[in-house]
C-alpha cells in the first residue's frame, strides 16, 4: 500500500505546483484572461466615435462594399451600407452582436443584417460572412479580422477607424437608382447601354448588382447600331458616393474612339416606356459623365449587340433547370412539379444532323424511370433581327431517344409559350459563351451554356 500511497501523493504535489507556478506565471486564471480579452476587444470596438469603416469584398473576383460600423455598447452595433436589395432595409439597420473566446476571439453579429443577407446569396457560396475571427490590431489602429467559416484560404477584413464623413462615400441614392434600373426585368443581370451625348457611341453593359461586377460586351455606333464592335472587358466595382468605381480601367480604341474610363459618375433617375409588349413597360435611367468628362446617359435597354452572337458561337447550347427564372425568381421547383423527370433545357441551332438535315430545337431532356432518355424539343425555323430571335414553330413536339416519357410532354408547351410569347424573345450576352434568353412580356429567362466551349 505505501509504495502506491507515495506515488500518489508525489503526483498530487506535482499538480499542485503546476497549478500553483500556473498562477504565479499568469497572475490569472485561464476564465479570467478570456473575461479580460473579451472586455479590451470590446473596449477596441466601442472606441472610435465615427465607429469603423470596411471595404469588404466576399470574394476576390467580386466587387466590394463600403461598409461603416459603430458598435453603441457592449451587445448593440449600428451598421449602415449601400447596398440596394430589399428597398434599401439594408441601408441603416441595428442588431446584436457578441464577442466569444473558444480557439481565440470571435466577433458575431447574431441578428439577420447585411452580412447575413450576403451570405445567402448563391446558394450560400458567395463568401460572405457574419461570424470572424479577431486577429490583432495594426499599427496605425485598424483592427484585422480573419472570416470564420471560409473553405480554404480564410478572407482578411480591415477595420479602419471611420472619420466624421465616411458615410458620405456610401453610394446609397446611385444604388436606389440602379436597383430601380435592374427591376424594370427582373432578368438574371441587368442590361444597359451607356450612350455618349458628344460622341457616336454606344456601349452595353451587363451588371451583377449582388457581386458587383460590370460586364462590357459590345459597342455600336448610336447613328447606325449595324456598324458594331465586339468588346470583352470585366470588372468588379465600388459604389463611392455618387460613383462607380472599376477595380480595372477600361482602356482602348472603340469604332475609332479613344476611350477610358475609371468610374462613372450618375444621378438623375428619369423614367421613360418600352413599348414592345400589350401594355408598355416602364423603364429608368442615369443621367451623369465618365470619369475622362464626357456626358453619357446610362439606361435600361432590350438592345444587345453582342446577344446575337451566340447563332455563330455553338450548335448546342444548355440550360441547368436553376438557370430558369420566372420575374427573377427559380422556376427550379415549379419545373419539378409539372415535369419531374427534367434533366436540363436544350436548345439546337443549327446542329447538322446529316443528309442535308439541320436541327433548330428547343426542349427539355427527360430521364425516365427505366434510365432511358427522351430529348423532347419543338423544331423552329428562326428569324434573328439584331439580338430578337423570332421561333417559327412546327405544331407538334419531336420526341428523340425513348418515345414513351414517363412526364406528359403537353405540360412542356406553357414553358415554350413563356420564352417566346408575341415574338419577343431577346438574347443578351453575359459572358464568353453564356447567353441570357428573356422575354419582357412574360417576365421568363433562360440562361443559356454554350455546350460545345
Amino acid at each position: 500500500m505505501k509504495k502506491l500511497l507515495y506515488p500518489a501523493l508525489m503526483m498530487f504535489a506535482f499538480l499542485f505546483s503546476c497549478e500553483d507556478d500556473e498562477e504565479r506565471l499568469f497572475d490569472k486564471t485561464a476564465d479570467e484572461r478570456a473575461s479580460e480579452a473579451i472586455a479590451s476587444l470590446r473596449q477596441e470596438l466601442t472606441a472610435p466615435a465615427n465607429g469603423w469603416l470596411l471595404r469588404y469584398r466576399p470574394q476576390d473576383d467580386a466587387g466590394s462594399y463600403y461598409v461603416l460600423l459603430r458598435f453603441i455598447n457592449n451587445s448593440q452595433v449600428s451598421i449602415k451600407t449601400d447596398l440596394g436589395a430589399s428597398n434599401g432595409d439594408f441601408f441603416a439597420d441595428t442588431i446584436y452582436y457578441r464577442i466569444d473566446n473558444s480557439m481565440g476571439l470571435e466577433l458575431i453579429f447574431e441578428n439577420y443584417s447585411f452580412f447575413s443577407f450576403l451570405f445567402e446569396q448563391e446558394g450560400a457560396t458567395f463568401g460572405a460572412e457574419y461570424e470572424f475571427d479577431y486577429v490583432n490590431k495594426t499599427p496605425d489602429n485598424a483592427l484585422v479580422f480573419r472570416s470564420k467559416t471560409d473553405v480554404g484560404l480564410k478572407d482578411i477584413i480591415l477595420f479602419e477607424p471611420a472619420s466624421s464623413d465616411s458615410e458620405n462615400l456610401l453610394g446609397r441614392e446611385l444604388a436606389t437608382g440602379l436597383n430601380a434600373i435592374r427591376g424594370d426585368f427582373d432578368k438574371f443581370t441587368t442590361s444597359v447601354k451607356l450612350t455618349y451625348t458628344n460622341k457616336d457611341l454606344a456601349l452595353y453593359i451587363s451588371m451583377d448588382e449582388f457581386r458587383r461586377t460590370l460586364n462590357i460586351n459590345a459597342a455600336s455606333l448610336k447613328s447606325n447600331t449595324s456598324t458594331s464592335q465586339s468588346v470583352n472587358f470585366s470588372t468588379p466595382y465600388i459604389l463611392e458616393g455618387d460613383r462607380i468605381v472599376f477595380d480595372e480601367v477600361f482602356e482602348g480604341t472603340i469604332l475609332n474612339n479613344p476611350i477610358r474610363i475609371e468610374s462613372l459618375r450618375l444621378s438623375n433617375l428619369v423614367q421613360s416606356t418600352i413599348n414592345v409588349c400589350a401594355n408598355p413597360i416602364t423603364a429608368h435611367g442615369l443621367s451623369g459623365q465618365t470619369s475622362a468628362g464626357d456626358n453619357i446617359s446610362f439606361q435600361t435597354t432590350l438592345s444587345d449587340i453582342s446577344g446575337r452572337s451566340f447563332a455563330q458561337r455553338s450548335d448546342f447550347y444548355f440550360t441547368p433547370l436553376t438557370l430558369i427564372f420566372n420575374d427573377g425568381f427559380s422556376a427550379t421547383q415549379q419545373i419539378a412539379n409539372d415535369l419531374g423527370s427534367a434533366l436540363e433545357f436544350h436548345m439546337y441551332y443549327g446542329l447538322n444532323l446529316g443528309g442535308g438535315d439541320f436541327l433548330y430545337g428547343i426542349g427539355f431532356v427527360l430521364l425516365n424511370s427505366d434510365g432511358s432518355v427522351t430529348f423532347a424539343l419543338r423544331r423552329f425555323t428562326p428569324t434573328l433581327v439584331e439580338n430578337r430571335l423570332v421561333f417559327d414553330f412546327e405544331s407538334e413536339i419531336s420526341l428523340f431517344g425513348n418515345p414513351n416519357p414517363d412526364d406528359d410532354i403537353e405540360k412542356i408547351y406553357p414553358y415554350l409559350d413563356a420564352l417566346t410569347e408575341g415574338d419577343n424573345t431577346y438574347v443578351f450576352q453575359l459572358q464568353d459563351d453564356v447567353y441570357e434568353f428573356f422575354n419582357p412580356c412574360t417576365r421568363w429567362s433562360f440562361v443559356f451554356i454554350n455546350a460545345n466551349r
